[in-house]
């Protein structure tokens, strides 16, 4: 009975911790995560053996990370999250069909491609990425795909 209070204080900081993630509280939540674990702390240090606290951190030590990175993967459903995401309307939509046109179109390198840069198309510069090809200033290149952080181009 002498463990069974520190497991269920840690489960209940756990538990918590995952509200805490999952609900607007403001860090009120996070609060009473931080006072649970340091009660439960508290209590396997001046009231169980040598032995139980060393298992007691052993066991956090792997169950910790564990839960952080559950806890990252429920931050994606969480309402605190940013939900959205930049497809219909974004408002992002015109400006996606107007870089969509420019497949195919052949650029000028301006900054040299280490894989990523800048190139130039008339008298517009963006940023641009190779598939790990170098290529060199003044190079020409082909605009293959429209990605989330510029073109991916091919040199000629």
């Amino acid at each position: 009975m002498r463990y069974f209070w520190p497991a269920l204080i840690q489960l209940l900081a756990f538990g918590v911790a995952f509200a805490e993630v999952m609900l607007v509280s403001f860090g009120m939540l996070a609060l009473l995560c931080a006072a649970l674990a340091i009660y439960s702390w508290y209590y396997i240090v001046t009231e169980l053996p040598r032995g139980a606290a060393i298992g007691f951190g052993i066991a956090d030590l792997i169950l910790v990370p564990v839960a952080i990175k559950f806890g990252f993967s429920l931050l994606g459903r969480s309402p605190v999250s940013h939900g959205t995401d930049l497809g219909s309307g974004s408002g992002f939509e015109d400006r996606d069909k107007e870089l969509a046109r420019l497949i195919g179109t052949n650029a000028q390198v301006e900054a040299q491609l280490r894989p990523s840069g800048k190139i130039r198309i008339g008298a517009e510069f963006y940023e641009a990425h190779t598939n790990g090809d170098f290529v060199e200033r003044n190079a020409p290149v082909r605009i293959v795909a429209v990605s989330s952080n510029g073109f991916l181009v091919e040199k000629i």
